[in-house]
């Protein structure tokens, strides 16, 4: 598994008004967060711009020992090293679910992938992978979704509501594959609304006020 150290330092984003005003975090491999917080806290613009797709105001950010510099390209270092999950699967409903899954090799030009059929094993996917995306139901759409995240190894997940459309038993099997993923080395960050989600990680934080703070379980049941 690939290095992973990232950091946040007093990191601020402006819009119309402060959204992030002072954000500190660290990531590593053995890392597993949660983020919580109320619709507009900023919690989504904090994911765009841990992934490289959206540029900060102020303050600094660091990964894998290279500072984040407003203007500058990072697609291969993204490329490389960040898997995306998202709400709504992002997934190219033309294509089949193999195509889905292999098209971030037709960017790969050198960095270690997952081998296909272990991954597809993993993830129960060999029935449906012929079949276009938008004939599946959303939990399979996910786990199409994951293994289009993880094929390229990456040493990062952010996962930004993954299990926000998706009923129990589903939201639970995710949940699953994304510690199973962890404990390979894989560091996550997850973004959710659902507060028993937010209690299967090792550390929950809540943003509020454009700052982060860690919160306990317990309280989070209160």
């Amino acid at each position: 598994m690939k290095e992973l150290h990232l950091e946040l330092r007093h990191l601020k984003k402006t819009y119309t008004r402060p959204v992030l005003v002072d954000v500190n975090l660290e990531v590593t491999n053995d890392s597993y967060v949660t983020i919580v917080g109320k619709s507009g806290s900023g919690k989504s613009t904090m994911l765009n711009i841990l992934g490289l797709l959206e540029n900060c105001s102020g303050g600094e950010y660091i990964f894998n020992g290279i500072p984040i510099v407003n203007g500058v390209d990072y697609s291969r270092l993204r490329l490389e090293n960040i898997g995306f999950i998202f709400q709504s699967y992002n997934l190219i409903p033309t294509l089949s679910c193999k195509e889905n899954i292999l098209l971030p090799l037709l960017y790969n030009k050198h960095n270690a992938v997952q081998d296909f059929d272990e991954l597809v094993e993993l993830l129960d996917l060999q029935p449906l992978l012929s079949q276009r995306v938008n004939t599946l139901s959303g939990g399979e759409k996910q786990r199409v979704a994951i293994a289009r995240a993880l094929i390229l190894d990456p040493c990062l997940i952010l996962a930004d509501e993954p299990t926000g459309n998706l009923d129990p038993k589903n939201r639970d099997l995710i949940m699953q594959l994304l510690r199973r993923e962890h404990e390979k080395g894989r560091g996550v960050i997850l973004i959710t609304h659902d507060m028993e989600v937010a209690r299967s990680a090792d550390t929950i934080y809540l943003l509020q006020d454009g700052m982060l703070q860690t919160v306990d379980s317990q309280s989070m049941m209160e």
